[in-house]
Protein backbone atom coordinates (compact mmCIF):
# COMPACT_ATOMS: atom_id res chain seq x y z
CA UNK A 1 0.00 0.00 0.00
CA UNK A 2 2.95 2.26 0.16
CA UNK A 3 3.77 4.18 -2.96
CA UNK A 4 7.80 4.99 -3.32
CA UNK A 5 6.78 7.85 -4.98
CA UNK A 6 4.55 10.09 -2.32
CA UNK A 7 6.18 12.66 -0.16
CA UNK A 8 7.76 12.14 3.01
CA UNK A 9 5.20 11.83 5.76
CA UNK A 10 4.95 15.29 7.74
CA UNK A 11 3.23 18.51 8.08
CA UNK A 12 3.88 19.17 4.41
CA UNK A 13 2.28 15.74 3.29
CA UNK A 14 -0.54 16.47 5.48
CA UNK A 15 -1.75 19.38 4.12
CA UNK A 16 -1.35 18.39 0.72
CA UNK A 17 -3.47 15.36 1.33
CA UNK A 18 -6.19 17.72 3.42
CA UNK A 19 -6.42 19.37 -0.15
CA UNK A 20 -6.89 16.40 -1.63
CA UNK A 21 -9.93 15.40 0.28
CA UNK A 22 -11.10 18.87 0.02
CA UNK A 23 -11.69 17.96 -3.74
CA UNK A 24 -15.18 16.10 -2.67
CA UNK A 25 -17.40 18.22 -2.46
CA UNK A 26 -20.68 16.25 -1.01
CA UNK A 27 -17.87 14.93 1.76
CA UNK A 28 -17.02 18.67 2.96
CA UNK A 29 -20.90 19.07 3.37
CA UNK A 30 -21.35 15.95 5.15
CA UNK A 31 -18.43 17.12 7.48
CA UNK A 32 -19.84 20.11 8.18
CA UNK A 33 -23.53 18.32 8.48
CA UNK A 34 -21.58 15.91 11.49
CA UNK A 35 -19.54 18.69 13.17
CA UNK A 36 -22.90 20.39 14.02
CA UNK A 37 -24.77 17.70 14.77
CA UNK A 38 -21.42 16.43 17.22
CA UNK A 39 -21.43 20.18 18.92
CA UNK A 40 -24.69 18.98 20.05
CA UNK A 41 -24.16 16.00 20.90
CA UNK A 42 -20.77 16.95 23.08
CA UNK A 43 -23.28 19.56 25.23
CA UNK A 44 -24.51 16.15 26.69
CA UNK A 45 -22.09 13.76 27.14
CA UNK A 46 -19.96 14.70 29.65
CA UNK A 47 -23.43 15.24 32.06
CA UNK A 48 -25.84 12.38 30.56
CA UNK A 49 -24.43 9.76 33.30
CA UNK A 50 -24.64 12.61 36.02
CA UNK A 51 -28.41 13.83 34.72
CA UNK A 52 -29.13 9.84 34.77
CA UNK A 53 -28.16 9.82 38.46
CA UNK A 54 -29.94 12.55 39.79
CA UNK A 55 -32.91 11.30 38.88
CA UNK A 56 -31.56 8.38 41.41
CA UNK A 57 -29.75 5.81 38.97
CA UNK A 58 -27.38 3.50 40.12
CA UNK A 59 -24.06 2.31 38.25
CA UNK A 60 -25.44 -0.48 37.27
CA UNK A 61 -28.31 1.17 35.57
CA UNK A 62 -26.34 3.98 34.59
CA UNK A 63 -23.94 1.58 32.22
CA UNK A 64 -27.42 -0.09 30.85
CA UNK A 65 -28.75 3.03 29.70
CA UNK A 66 -25.35 3.82 28.10
CA UNK A 67 -24.90 0.33 26.73
CA UNK A 68 -28.84 0.26 25.68
CA UNK A 69 -27.51 3.00 22.99
CA UNK A 70 -25.56 0.19 21.17
CA UNK A 71 -27.79 -3.02 21.96
CA UNK A 72 -30.68 -0.98 19.71
CA UNK A 73 -28.24 0.28 17.48
CA UNK A 74 -27.05 -3.15 16.79
CA UNK A 75 -30.29 -3.59 15.15
CA UNK A 76 -30.99 -0.92 13.62
CA UNK A 77 -27.01 -0.51 11.57
CA UNK A 78 -27.47 -3.42 9.75
CA UNK A 79 -31.17 -2.22 8.80
CA UNK A 80 -29.78 1.33 8.00
CA UNK A 81 -27.10 -0.66 5.82
CA UNK A 82 -30.01 -2.66 3.99
CA UNK A 83 -31.99 -0.03 3.42
CA UNK A 84 -29.14 1.87 1.68
CA UNK A 85 -27.83 -0.78 -0.28
CA UNK A 86 -31.55 -0.82 -1.64
CA UNK A 87 -33.13 2.74 -1.41
CA UNK A 88 -29.99 5.13 -1.47
CA UNK A 89 -27.91 6.77 1.44
CA UNK A 90 -29.51 9.95 1.28
CA UNK A 91 -33.12 9.48 2.34
CA UNK A 92 -32.08 6.94 5.57
CA UNK A 93 -29.40 9.51 6.52
CA UNK A 94 -32.01 12.06 7.13
CA UNK A 95 -34.74 10.06 8.38
CA UNK A 96 -32.48 9.27 11.19
CA UNK A 97 -31.00 12.49 11.73
CA UNK A 98 -34.94 13.58 11.89
CA UNK A 99 -35.71 10.89 14.73
CA UNK A 100 -32.50 12.43 16.74
CA UNK A 101 -34.78 15.61 16.66
CA UNK A 102 -37.16 13.90 18.16
CA UNK A 103 -35.65 11.87 20.89
CA UNK A 104 -33.08 15.18 21.71
CA UNK A 105 -36.14 16.83 22.62
CA UNK A 106 -37.62 14.52 24.66
CA UNK A 107 -34.71 13.54 26.93
CA UNK A 108 -34.72 17.30 28.11
CA UNK A 109 -38.06 16.82 29.21
CA UNK A 110 -37.64 13.17 31.59
CA UNK A 111 -38.60 13.15 34.67
CA UNK A 112 -37.59 9.43 35.71
CA UNK A 113 -34.60 7.07 34.95
CA UNK A 114 -37.52 4.97 33.07
CA UNK A 115 -37.74 7.70 30.85
CA UNK A 116 -33.85 8.56 30.37
CA UNK A 117 -33.23 4.68 29.75
CA UNK A 118 -36.44 4.40 27.06
CA UNK A 119 -34.91 7.62 25.13
CA UNK A 120 -31.24 6.78 25.41
CA UNK A 121 -32.83 3.34 23.26
CA UNK A 122 -34.16 5.86 20.77
CA UNK A 123 -30.98 7.62 20.40
CA UNK A 124 -29.23 4.21 19.91
CA UNK A 125 -32.10 3.79 16.85
CA UNK A 126 -31.32 7.20 15.20
CA UNK A 127 -27.31 6.14 15.48
CA UNK A 128 -28.00 3.25 13.51
CA UNK A 129 -29.84 4.92 10.88
CA UNK A 130 -27.23 7.67 10.08
CA UNK A 131 -23.61 6.80 11.10
CA UNK A 132 -23.10 3.70 9.51
CA UNK A 133 -24.69 4.79 5.98
CA UNK A 134 -22.41 8.48 6.36
CA UNK A 135 -19.43 6.08 6.55
CA UNK A 136 -20.59 3.80 3.13
CA UNK A 137 -21.67 7.38 1.88
CA UNK A 138 -17.58 8.30 2.23
CA UNK A 139 -16.57 4.73 0.85
CA UNK A 140 -18.92 5.80 -2.54
CA UNK A 141 -17.76 8.94 -3.17
CA UNK A 142 -13.81 8.18 -2.41
CA UNK A 143 -11.24 6.79 -4.31
CA UNK A 144 -9.33 4.16 -2.44
CA UNK A 145 -5.94 5.92 -2.16
CA UNK A 146 -7.93 8.73 0.01
CA UNK A 147 -10.48 6.55 1.99
CA UNK A 148 -7.87 6.84 5.33
CA UNK A 149 -7.84 10.53 4.68
CA UNK A 150 -11.08 10.55 4.24
CA UNK A 151 -12.09 8.73 7.58
CA UNK A 152 -9.89 10.80 9.10
CA UNK A 153 -11.30 14.43 7.96
CA UNK A 154 -14.66 12.56 8.79
CA UNK A 155 -13.65 11.67 12.31
CA UNK A 156 -12.06 15.29 13.02
CA UNK A 157 -15.17 16.16 12.30
CA UNK A 158 -16.78 14.60 14.98
CA UNK A 159 -13.73 15.50 17.35
CA UNK A 160 -14.56 18.96 16.26
CA UNK A 161 -18.16 19.13 17.95
CA UNK A 162 -17.27 17.51 20.77
CA UNK A 163 -14.25 19.76 21.92
CA UNK A 164 -16.87 22.02 21.04
CA UNK A 165 -19.67 21.24 22.84
CA UNK A 166 -18.57 20.28 26.62
CA UNK A 167 -17.74 23.45 27.59
CA UNK A 168 -20.50 25.19 25.88
CA UNK A 169 -22.91 22.44 27.77
CA UNK A 170 -21.35 22.86 31.21
CA UNK A 171 -21.67 26.91 30.78
CA UNK A 172 -25.45 26.37 30.15
CA UNK A 173 -25.74 23.85 32.69
CA UNK A 174 -24.28 25.66 35.21
CA UNK A 175 -26.18 28.71 34.31
CA UNK A 176 -29.81 26.86 33.91
CA UNK A 177 -30.01 23.00 34.31
CA UNK A 178 -28.97 19.57 32.99
CA UNK A 179 -31.96 19.56 30.67
CA UNK A 180 -31.27 22.45 28.75
CA UNK A 181 -28.12 20.80 26.65
CA UNK A 182 -30.77 18.48 25.14
CA UNK A 183 -33.32 21.03 23.83
CA UNK A 184 -29.69 22.95 22.10
CA UNK A 185 -29.01 19.62 20.74
CA UNK A 186 -32.51 18.60 19.43
CA UNK A 187 -32.16 22.42 17.36
CA UNK A 188 -28.23 21.17 16.10
CA UNK A 189 -29.79 17.74 15.05
CA UNK A 190 -32.43 19.81 13.37
CA UNK A 191 -29.90 22.18 11.77
CA UNK A 192 -27.89 19.15 10.46
CA UNK A 193 -30.82 17.54 8.89
CA UNK A 194 -31.48 20.20 6.70
CA UNK A 195 -28.02 20.70 5.59
CA UNK A 196 -27.72 17.03 4.71
CA UNK A 197 -31.55 17.32 2.50
CA UNK A 198 -29.99 20.58 0.63
CA UNK A 199 -26.52 20.15 0.64
CA UNK A 200 -25.97 16.33 -0.47
CA UNK A 201 -26.18 14.05 -3.97
CA UNK A 202 -27.36 10.67 -3.66
CA UNK A 203 -24.18 8.76 -3.47
CA UNK A 204 -25.69 5.50 -4.83
CA UNK A 205 -29.43 5.24 -5.91
CA UNK A 206 -30.00 1.36 -4.38
CA UNK A 207 -30.88 -1.85 -6.50
CA UNK A 208 -34.41 -3.03 -5.14
CA UNK A 209 -35.33 -6.36 -6.19
CA UNK A 210 -37.76 -8.54 -5.79
CA UNK A 211 -34.95 -11.19 -4.83
CA UNK A 212 -33.64 -8.77 -1.76
CA UNK A 213 -37.18 -8.24 -1.19
CA UNK A 214 -37.25 -11.69 -0.11
CA UNK A 215 -34.01 -11.68 1.57
CA UNK A 216 -35.63 -8.52 4.03
CA UNK A 217 -38.87 -10.54 5.17
CA UNK A 218 -37.21 -12.68 8.13
CA UNK A 219 -35.95 -9.38 9.56
CA UNK A 220 -34.97 -8.33 12.24
CA UNK A 221 -33.23 -11.24 13.02
CA UNK A 222 -31.92 -11.91 9.38
CA UNK A 223 -29.18 -9.65 9.04
CA UNK A 224 -26.87 -12.30 11.19
CA UNK A 225 -27.29 -14.86 8.53
CA UNK A 226 -24.97 -14.23 6.02
CA UNK A 227 -21.71 -15.63 4.40
CA UNK A 228 -18.28 -13.31 4.69
CA UNK A 229 -17.64 -14.35 1.03
CA UNK A 230 -20.60 -13.00 0.07
CA UNK A 231 -20.52 -9.20 1.03
CA UNK A 232 -16.06 -9.07 0.83
CA UNK A 233 -13.53 -10.94 -1.23
CA UNK A 234 -11.29 -10.57 1.76
CA UNK A 235 -13.67 -12.98 4.36
CA UNK A 236 -10.52 -14.01 7.20
CA UNK A 237 -9.23 -10.37 7.20
CA UNK A 238 -13.01 -9.45 7.42
CA UNK A 239 -13.96 -11.78 10.09
CA UNK A 240 -10.82 -11.21 12.40
CA UNK A 241 -10.68 -6.99 11.79
CA UNK A 242 -14.55 -7.67 13.17
CA UNK A 243 -13.65 -10.01 16.45
CA UNK A 244 -10.32 -7.74 17.28
CA UNK A 245 -12.10 -4.20 17.12
CA UNK A 246 -15.28 -6.10 19.27
CA UNK A 247 -12.74 -6.82 21.76
CA UNK A 248 -10.57 -3.62 21.47
CA UNK A 249 -13.97 -1.50 21.42
CA UNK A 250 -15.24 -3.54 24.59
CA UNK A 251 -12.25 -2.79 26.73
CA UNK A 252 -12.86 0.69 25.64
CA UNK A 253 -16.67 0.90 26.19
CA UNK A 254 -15.99 0.14 29.98
CA UNK A 255 -13.79 3.56 30.48
CA UNK A 256 -16.65 5.84 28.53
CA UNK A 257 -19.71 5.66 30.83
CA UNK A 258 -17.68 6.06 34.41
CA UNK A 259 -15.36 8.58 33.20
CA UNK A 260 -17.63 11.42 34.50
CA UNK A 261 -18.69 9.87 37.31
CA UNK A 262 -14.99 9.01 38.67
CA UNK A 263 -14.34 12.92 38.06
CA UNK A 264 -17.49 13.58 40.24
CA UNK A 265 -17.55 10.85 43.11
CA UNK A 266 -13.65 10.04 43.35
CA UNK A 267 -11.63 13.21 42.55
CA UNK A 268 -14.04 15.75 43.28
CA UNK A 269 -14.24 17.71 40.31
CA UNK A 270 -16.84 20.45 39.39
CA UNK A 271 -18.65 20.36 36.80
CA UNK A 272 -16.61 22.64 34.07
CA UNK A 273 -13.58 20.80 35.40
CA UNK A 274 -15.68 17.43 34.10
CA UNK A 275 -16.27 19.16 30.89
CA UNK A 276 -13.06 20.02 30.48
CA UNK A 277 -12.06 16.68 30.12
CA UNK A 278 -14.36 15.83 27.64
CA UNK A 279 -13.11 19.33 25.85
CA UNK A 280 -9.54 17.68 26.06
CA UNK A 281 -10.80 14.32 24.36
CA UNK A 282 -12.30 16.21 21.40
CA UNK A 283 -9.17 18.34 20.92
CA UNK A 284 -6.67 15.70 21.25
CA UNK A 285 -8.67 13.29 18.03
CA UNK A 286 -9.14 16.96 16.23
CA UNK A 287 -5.35 17.33 16.33
CA UNK A 288 -4.72 13.59 15.38
CA UNK A 289 -7.71 11.78 13.50
CA UNK A 290 -6.64 13.13 10.12
CA UNK A 291 -2.79 12.91 10.10
CA UNK A 292 -3.42 9.05 11.50
CA UNK A 293 -6.15 8.48 8.27
CA UNK A 294 -3.40 9.89 5.96
CA UNK A 295 -0.67 7.98 7.93
CA UNK A 296 -2.47 4.35 7.48
CA UNK A 297 -3.22 5.44 3.28
CA UNK A 298 0.70 5.55 2.95
CA UNK A 299 2.10 2.82 5.96
CA UNK A 300 -0.99 1.04 5.92
CA UNK A 301 -4.11 0.40 8.43
CA UNK A 302 -3.06 -2.74 10.60
CA UNK A 303 -0.09 -1.06 12.02
CA UNK A 304 -1.78 2.07 13.46
CA UNK A 305 -4.69 -0.03 14.73
CA UNK A 306 -2.17 -2.01 16.78
CA UNK A 307 -0.37 0.68 17.44
CA UNK A 308 -3.03 3.07 18.64
CA UNK A 309 -5.01 0.41 20.48
CA UNK A 310 -1.85 -0.57 22.74
CA UNK A 311 -1.38 3.22 24.27
CA UNK A 312 -5.40 3.34 24.46
CA UNK A 313 -5.20 0.54 26.64
CA UNK A 314 -2.52 0.93 28.66
CA UNK A 315 -3.86 4.07 29.31
CA UNK A 316 -7.43 3.20 30.18
CA UNK A 317 -6.06 1.50 33.27
CA UNK A 318 -3.64 4.55 33.71
CA UNK A 319 -6.66 7.13 34.19
CA UNK A 320 -7.86 4.44 36.99
CA UNK A 321 -4.97 5.87 39.00
CA UNK A 322 -5.73 9.39 38.99
CA UNK A 323 -5.78 10.82 42.23
CA UNK A 324 -6.09 14.67 40.25
CA UNK A 325 -7.36 16.84 37.81
CA UNK A 326 -4.06 17.25 36.37
CA UNK A 327 -3.14 13.31 36.54
CA UNK A 328 -6.50 12.28 34.93
CA UNK A 329 -5.94 15.13 32.28
CA UNK A 330 -2.62 13.44 31.16
CA UNK A 331 -3.96 10.13 31.37
CA UNK A 332 -7.13 10.84 29.29
CA UNK A 333 -5.23 12.94 26.81
CA UNK A 334 -2.65 9.63 26.15
CA UNK A 335 -5.62 7.38 26.25
CA UNK A 336 -7.56 9.78 23.39
CA UNK A 337 -4.19 10.12 21.45
CA UNK A 338 -4.40 6.41 21.35
CA UNK A 339 -7.93 5.79 20.14
CA UNK A 340 -7.69 9.03 17.31
CA UNK A 341 -4.39 6.54 15.99
CA UNK A 342 -6.74 3.55 15.14
CA UNK A 343 -10.18 5.00 14.91
CA UNK A 344 -9.82 6.35 11.33
CA UNK A 345 -8.24 2.85 10.12
CA UNK A 346 -11.08 0.63 11.20
CA UNK A 347 -13.82 2.03 8.80
CA UNK A 348 -11.33 2.81 6.10
CA UNK A 349 -10.54 -1.09 6.14
CA UNK A 350 -13.58 -2.01 5.96
CA UNK A 351 -14.96 0.25 3.41
CA UNK A 352 -11.79 -1.31 1.36
CA UNK A 353 -12.41 -4.89 1.68
CA UNK A 354 -16.05 -4.60 0.70
CA UNK A 355 -17.38 -3.58 -2.72
CA UNK A 356 -19.96 -0.90 -3.04
CA UNK A 357 -23.07 -3.19 -4.00
CA UNK A 358 -22.31 -4.28 -0.36
CA UNK A 359 -20.59 -1.33 1.49
CA UNK A 360 -24.00 -0.74 3.56
CA UNK A 361 -24.46 -3.89 4.51
CA UNK A 362 -20.14 -4.34 5.15
CA UNK A 363 -20.51 -1.49 7.40
CA UNK A 364 -23.83 -2.64 9.14
CA UNK A 365 -21.62 -5.99 10.11
CA UNK A 366 -18.89 -4.00 11.35
CA UNK A 367 -21.02 -1.86 13.32
CA UNK A 368 -23.05 -4.48 14.68
CA UNK A 369 -20.19 -5.67 16.08
CA UNK A 370 -18.49 -2.80 17.44
CA UNK A 371 -22.08 -1.94 19.06
CA UNK A 372 -22.21 -5.39 20.68
CA UNK A 373 -18.90 -4.26 22.40
CA UNK A 374 -20.12 -0.72 23.59
CA UNK A 375 -23.51 -2.67 25.00
CA UNK A 376 -21.54 -5.35 27.13
CA UNK A 377 -18.35 -3.26 28.39
CA UNK A 378 -21.01 -1.01 29.21
CA UNK A 379 -23.21 -2.96 31.21
CA UNK A 380 -20.53 -5.16 32.70
CA UNK A 381 -18.68 -1.62 33.82
CA UNK A 382 -21.51 -0.61 36.03
CA UNK A 383 -22.29 -3.77 37.16
CA UNK A 384 -18.74 -4.01 38.65
CA UNK A 385 -18.25 -0.22 39.91
CA UNK A 386 -21.82 -1.14 42.32
CA UNK A 387 -20.35 -4.33 43.44
CA UNK A 388 -16.28 -3.14 43.39
CA UNK A 389 -15.37 0.37 43.08
CA UNK A 390 -15.16 2.96 40.60
CA UNK A 391 -11.13 2.07 39.36
CA UNK A 392 -11.89 -1.51 38.90
CA UNK A 393 -12.79 -1.40 35.59
CA UNK A 394 -10.53 0.68 33.94
CA UNK A 395 -8.13 -1.74 35.07
CA UNK A 396 -10.02 -4.53 33.06
CA UNK A 397 -10.10 -2.36 30.40
CA UNK A 398 -6.80 -2.30 30.07
CA UNK A 399 -6.46 -6.66 30.03
CA UNK A 400 -9.38 -7.00 27.50
CA UNK A 401 -8.09 -3.92 24.85
CA UNK A 402 -4.52 -6.31 24.59
CA UNK A 403 -6.66 -9.19 24.18
CA UNK A 404 -8.36 -7.63 21.22
CA UNK A 405 -5.04 -6.54 19.76
CA UNK A 406 -3.64 -9.69 20.10
CA UNK A 407 -6.53 -10.76 17.76
CA UNK A 408 -5.97 -8.40 14.95
CA UNK A 409 -2.35 -9.04 15.06
CA UNK A 410 -2.61 -12.65 14.89
CA UNK A 411 -6.12 -13.09 12.43
CA UNK A 412 -5.83 -9.63 10.34
CA UNK A 413 -3.57 -10.02 7.26
CA UNK A 414 -3.66 -6.38 5.40
CA UNK A 415 -3.52 -6.90 1.06
CA UNK A 416 -1.55 -5.14 -0.44
CA UNK A 417 -4.06 -5.03 -3.26
CA UNK A 418 -6.83 -3.89 -1.67
CA UNK A 419 -7.45 -1.32 -4.06
CA UNK A 420 -7.51 -3.57 -7.03
CA UNK A 421 -9.54 -5.93 -5.49
CA UNK A 422 -12.32 -3.69 -4.19
CA UNK A 423 -15.21 -2.70 -7.14
CA UNK A 424 -15.33 0.93 -6.78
Amino acid sequence: MVNSEQEPFGIKSIAADFKVVLKYKQLSILCFAVFVSMIGFGLIMPFLPIYARDFGASKTEIGLMVGLFSVVKIFTAPLGGKAADMYGRKPIMIFGMCLYVVVMFLFGTAGSVAEVIIYRAGQGAASGLVWPVAMAFIGDIVKEEDRGKAMGIYTVSFASGNATGPILGGVIASYYSLSVPFFFTSALAGVSAVLLYVGLKESYEGSVSEESHTRQRGYPLSFLKFKLKDITPFPKTFLGLTIGSFTVFFGLAMVWPLLSLFGDEVLFLSGLQIAGIFTLIGLVQMVIMFPAGSLSDRIGRKKLIIVGGIISSIFAGVIGLSMSFIFIMGAVAFYTFGRALARPSFPAFVSSLTPTRHRGKGMGVYNFAQNLAFASGSFLSGVIADLANLRLPFFIALVVGMIGILFIFFMVEEPDFIAEKTVL
